[in-house]
């Protein structure tokens, strides 16, 4: 695996992280101010952490394969399979971007425009969420913001990686 590819998938990991934890913070900030526990909220608070991945991820194993995930627990399993993989792998694009692009802005601006046209894409086609301008103002700025996260946390891991490198 070249360093380049390396170092982007470890940026991946990182903003992965990163979403996950921000992600988590809204959640629990959300139903705090409801008065209830986070693992009682029904509605969706971001398409990215819910089981629309699931539904996404087991379309395409059941095109693919002709299998999909039907138990609750291999659903789970899917679900973090494809958020830690996918968020990992991805942030290769970032990597091969800044050095195509010859650094920032341009690499992160064209990573999170990408990232964000994905989501707003994909789960619509096999995610089976709405059309995104039928998400709603809320939905529609929680994937902003979680997606500008996730390619800044993916656009300054993949920096700090390449000054260790050099």
């Amino acid at each position: 695996m070249s360093g380049r590819l390396a170092r982007g998938v470890l940026a991946g990991v990182a903003g992965t992280a990163a979403m996950a934890a921000t992600g988590r913070a809204y959640r629990e900030i959300h139903a705090w101010r409801r008065g209830i526990s986070p693992e009682d909220i029904t509605e969706i608070l971001d398409y990215d952490q819910s089981d629309h991945v699931v539904v996404a991820a087991s379309t395409v194993l059941q095109r693919v394969t002709g299998w999909a995930p039907r138990s609750p627990e291999a659903r789970h399993v899917l679900f973090w399979v494809v958020h830690w993989g996918y968020g990992s792998v991805v942030g290769a694009a970032h990597a091969e971007l800044r050095h195509r692009l010859g650094g920032e802005p341009a690499a992160g601006t064209a990573f999170f425009v990408g990232c964000e046209v994905m989501a707003l894409g994909l789960f619509p086609v096999v995610g089976g969420t709405p059309v995104p301008w039928r998400w709603g103002a809320r939905l529609l700025t929680v994937s902003v913001v979680q997606h500008a996260v996730y390619a800044g946390t993916v656009a300054a891991t993949d920096a700090l990686l390449d000054r260790r490198e050099r």
